[in-house]
């Protein structure tokens, strides 16, 4: 007879409060997997009782058996991705012992013989492990383009629908599926993110009105000195197992509060106990073809030691005349487990991207009327370049890494991180055509009109070779668990960061005379290579960053949790190029407070509240850092997880407001290769977001997004007019069903409003307004599994050739977008 009720062993109790924390109504069994989801797991080899209800925690599942049938047996444990059905017969090897389903998340767990004899009727056994699932958020081999799972917002164990901010996870599947490739590609293809690629190398990117400044790997942020540019935007992503991205505020997790939102790239992990991987080739347009390599493996024969290595070369032409690029990536990772409840992990990963002829800015986008009275439009091709053949643009990271993590028990655990990362670039760049055309010459200058006379000043060319170096060294610390409170179950987390960024650029800067310039229609890439100055610094500095941050969920009702932190901070900029720019900050605390209501199983709605305190790059007009953003972000919403969490959907509203916002201003008078920049107060941001991600049936996956915003300043004017106030990322793919099934097709629409910039010196100039009209780009792919091993991709970008540009800053050149693009791929995965 079952006996439900039976007092429980500690193991047991241990189990059942890891599932419940944070349940949705507590005391009833947690969201069970998906019927073949892969999730990752770590459970050691060990007492076949003690797995199967580590296993039945983080599954969330019911898991009913009696003590008698594991009594004295032992598991090999479960190392790597496995679905729940994969999992439980890897734990029940040699065992005798068969799982079977019963419905509903529910197992039960039955000798050979018992099932055998099932014509009697199955009798449940004497004791039920039920918990709620530890969610992993790996999302690799799952098939989907949906994640119940996010680890950058919150320090604890939470679903999308349990955080109250808005979440996007870019899944494996979906940057496969859509070749995503870099960092340009994940904004791109993100909802509520934008960039303004106005260049080869480099480009802006937002969210909900401001710049993102930094991005994470693995939750360690990485600096973007958008100006002093190494190669960021171009990050690979072939290393990472995710994309995930938080919209808004947060500065609990990642440092200063930044107003925009969080990039966190998370790495791929040594997993598996068994050998498993990929080959591929890819092949496609301007002369485009690669090859990867991505193999795990168990390292010893019980598989405690195991390791990755993933390898990625690129290489391609491309639509702009005289530029080319080459992309190596490296990336080698260990995992070895020591003793039942630690978890070694180490790490290193290089990236080198060689650019021969990169563009300075873009083509001009102006030229003269035929009296010269007027600023006129300029028309361009998309192929055309302007940059010289002795120009080039290298750039190389490396990060290393080594983190433990030790389980105390199954309610608490203490991790410990140390992250180096350094970033070397070497530009060689020219700038040729930086002001309105001659009609007649095809140089760039500056025309005075009188009657019967035209005056023209034709401007000298800008070069250079440009160094930068960058070297960020992180140290986390974190502790995390959950306590009964109360007759209540809450979490707890309490950490410990702190990081020193040492940053150098230096120039040695060269000018071309105006008459060694070609006219623009002439331009052939052969262009007089000036004489350099002296090498010479142009900023150095010292950024060190302290902070204790904690932060609990706190069940105060059965539907309703409180998540309240925050965050200390101590952060100090050591300029060592301009002393009078170093300043200290101490004691900024920044605050955040939440609010989870489940309205259902599936729905909840939410509200939350953080403060913003960030420090800036930005430099005004006489070379002088602006003062930190501060402000507030408030934002409420809808999540919903369906179809047995396999789709998710959410909606929310924000409102952020901020004093200190930099806005630019034109090229600085002292020096025209640096752009100025002022501060806006009362900057206010608001507007609404939509989502949905995931798998309708198991043949249809979707993943669609809308945004809309205002970013207005205290007058009313609108602030950043480069970012794109209203759009829409769509993108699906249906796997043909019958006869058919081995073919999946897809597609997707980006769609954006307009965007402009008509800056003070353009004005200045007689420049009109350079706006960039609403457009859609539509991507297609098709993909055939030939075999389980073999599969073959095609995608397609930009499918009806759309042309469309983004402008530069100062609105007097234009960089135009890639043309219809397609590229072929063969994999072979074993």
């Amino acid at each position: 007879m079952t006996r439900q009720h039976h007092p429980l062993s500690r193991q047991v109790r241990q189990a059942l409060l890891l599932g419940l924390l944070g349940a949705p109504l507590a005391g009833l069994p947690g969201v069970a997997l998906a019927a073949g989801e892969v999730v990752s797991y770590s459970i050691q080899a060990g007492s076949l009782s003690q797995a199967l209800t580590r296993f039945a925690a983080e599954a969330g599942i019911t898991l009913q058996f009696s003590p008698d049938l594991t009594d004295g047996l032992v598991s090999p444990g479960l190392k790597g991705g496995y679905s729940v059905e994969q999992g439980l017969a890897q734990l029940l090897v040699n065992t005798r012992l068969h799982a079977v389903a019963q419905g509903n998340g529910v197992y039960v767990l039955m000798s050979m013989v018992e099932q055998a004899q099932g014509e009697k009727g199955i009798q449940l056994p004497d004791l039920a492990v039920s918990a709620r699932r530890t969610q992993s958020a790996t999302t690799e081999y799952s098939g989907s383009y949906g994640s119940s799972t996010g680890t950058t917002a919150l320090p604890f164990n939470a679903s999308l629908r349990e955080t109250p901010q808005s979440v996007s996870v870019i899944t494996r599947q979906m940057l496969d599926d859509k070749k995503i490739d870099n960092l340009i590609d994940v904004v791109e293809h993100t909802p509520g993110l934008s960039i303004s690629r106005y260049e080869s190398n480099r480009g802006s990117m937002f969210s909900r009105g401001f710049k993102i400044e930094n991005y994470l790997i693995d939750g360690v942020p990485t600096t973007i000195d958008e100006q002093w540019s190494a190669g960021e935007i171009l990050n690979g992503t072939s290393i990472y197992d995710r994309v995930e991205v938080l919209r808004g505020s947060d500065g609990l997790m990642t440092g200063v509060g930044n107003p925009s939102a969080v990039i966190n790239m998370v790495r791929k992990r040594a997993d598996s106990k068994e050998l498993k991987g990929s080959v591929s080739v890819e092949g496609g347009s301007w002369s485009h073809y690669g090859a990867s390599l991505d193999v795990s493996a168990p390292l010893s024969p019980s598989g405690g030691t195991r390791g990755r290595l993933v390898l990625d070369h690129d290489q391609e032409d491309s639509h702009v005349d005289y530029l080319e690029s080459r992309k190596d990536v490296f990336y080698g990772t260990l995992e070895q487990d020591i003793g039942d409840s630690t978890l070694l992990s180490v790490g290193y990963s290089l990236q080198k991207d060689d650019t021969n002829g990169p563009t300075w800015g873009g083509l001009p986008a102006w030229t003269m009327n035929g009296d010269y009275s007027e600023v006129v439009a300029l028309k361009t091709k998309r192929s055309q370049g302007v940059s010289p053949d002795w120009t080039y643009w290298n750039s190389e990271y490396s990060n290393w890494f080594v983190e433990a993590e030790h389980r105390f028990n199954d309610n608490w655990k203490a991790r410990a991180r140390y992250t180096r990362g350094e970033r070397e670039s070497e530009a060689k760049i020219a700038m040729l055509y930086s002001y309105p055309v001659d009609p007649e010459s095809g140089k760039s200058g500056i025309y005075y009109a009188f009657p019967g006379f035209v005056y023209k000043s034709f401007v000298a060319g800008y070069a250079g070779i440009y160094y930068v170096e960058n070297v960020k060294n992180d140290v986390n610390l974190q502790v995390d668990g959950s306590f009964q409170l109360l007759g209540r179950n809450h979490e707890v987390a309490f950490g410990y960061d702190r990081s020193k960024e040492r940053f150098t650029a230096d120039s040695r800067p060269g000018s071309i005379h105006p008459d060694d310039i070609p006219g623009f229609r002439e331009f052939n890439g052969h262009v007089a290579e000036p004489e350099y100055w002296f090498r010479r610094n142009n900023k150095k500095h010292e950024i060190t960053q302290e902070a204790f941050y904690a932060a609990s969920r706190i069940e105060l009702a059965d539907p309703l949790k409180l998540i309240v932190g925050g965050r200390l901070i101590d952060y100090q900029v050591d300029d060592i190029k301009t002393s009078a720019n170093s300043f200290e900050s101490n004691d900024e605390v920044v605050p955040y407070v939440g609010l989870v209501l489940d309205l259902t199983r599936q729905v909840s709605a939410y509200a939350s509240y953080t403060s913003i305190f960030q420090p800036q790059n930005y430099r005004d007009i006489g070379n002088k850092l602006l003062a930190p953003i501060e402000g507030n972000t408030y934002e409420a919403g809808l999540k919903g997880m369906f179809f047995d969490d396999r789709l998710s959907a959410s909606l929310s509203v924000y409102r952020m407001e901020q004093d200190n916002v930099a806005q630019s201003i034109g090229q600085a008078p002292d020096d025209p290769t640096r752009q100025a920049y002022k501060s806006i107060d009362g900057v206010v941001s608001k507007g609404y977001e939509a989502e949905i991600a995931g798998e309708i049936t198991d043949n249809w996956q979707v993943y669609a997004g809308y945004s809309q915003f205002k970013a207005r300043d205290a007058k009313g004017n609108d602030v950043n007019s480069l970012i794109p106030r209203r759009q829409l990322t769509t993108f699906t793919s249906y796997r043909l069903p019958g006869a058919l099934n081995a073919l999946t097709v897809g597609g997707g629409v980006r769609w954006q409003s307009k965007v402009w910039v008509h800056q003070s010196m353009a004005k200045a100039l007689g420049v009109p307004k350079l706006e960039q009209e609403s457009y859609a780009i539509v991507d297609l792919m098709a993909r055939y599994q030939v075999d389980d091993n073999w599969s073959a991709q095609l995608n397609i970008k930009n499918a009806l050739d759309k042309k469309y540009f983004a402008p530069t800053e100062d609105g007097l050149q234009l960089y135009w977008q890639e043309p219809r693009n397609a590229e072929l791929s063969v994999k072979y995965q074993f």
